[in-house]
């Protein structure tokens, strides 16, 4: 029973994802997934979730579509983070080196005024350090320092960014995206 619990719970969050509604979205993410996200933070449609309910959302955060945000090990973003579109996030992976190939977990954290470009994949255990900006189509596998540039496969420092403090503006959302 509690599989088939699961399952449909999965089901109802990309169901939810996939509605055209911003407004109906937030409502669903913080009510009924128990997500916690700020009022001022923005995630665009065909996001998908594992365990919601361990996916932290800080102020001023927007979030492209389709997102997947695991948070079966525990994510948490930061204030005024901008995510592109096409970002993966994954806080559990395989022991391939087991016999019994079990599960492994790690919380990623993503501090303040990060910038996250299209079709980047953030591996578990990741720590992204204010300020950082992650160019598209990386694969971040180890921490990433506070205001640098990190990309590729796997992410690697291409140079330093200044330091500068922004309030994104998530005050105009649009109904239908």
């Amino acid at each position: 029973m509690f599989r088939v619990l699961h399952d449909l719970n999965i089901y109802f969050i990309y169901i939810t994802g996939n509605i055209p509604s911003h407004r109906f979205r937030e409502f669903m993410y913080r009510n009924i997934f128990k997500v916690k996200l700020s009022k001022n933070s923005i995630i665009y449609w065909k996001c998908r979730f594992f365990r919601p309910s361990n996916v932290h959302i800080n102020d001023n955060t927007i979030i492209g579509d389709n997102a997947f945000l695991d948070g079966r090990g525990g994510l948490y973003i930061g204030c005024n983070v901008n995510i592109a579109g096409n970002f993966k996030v994954y806080t559990m992976e395989h022991n391939i080196t087991s016999p019994t190939f079990e599960s492994t977990s790690d919380s990623v954290y993503i501090d303040d005024y990060v910038y996250i470009g299209t079709n980047v994949m953030i591996m578990p255990g990741v720590h992204i350090h204010e300020g950082a900006v992650i160019a598209s189509g990386a694969v971040v596998t180890k921490d990433v320092p506070s205001w640098c540039m990190y990309g590729g496969v796997p992410a690697k420092y291409i140079k330093d960014r200044p330091v500068v403090k922004y309030t994104l503006n998530t005050k105009i959302k649009d109904l239908f995206r």
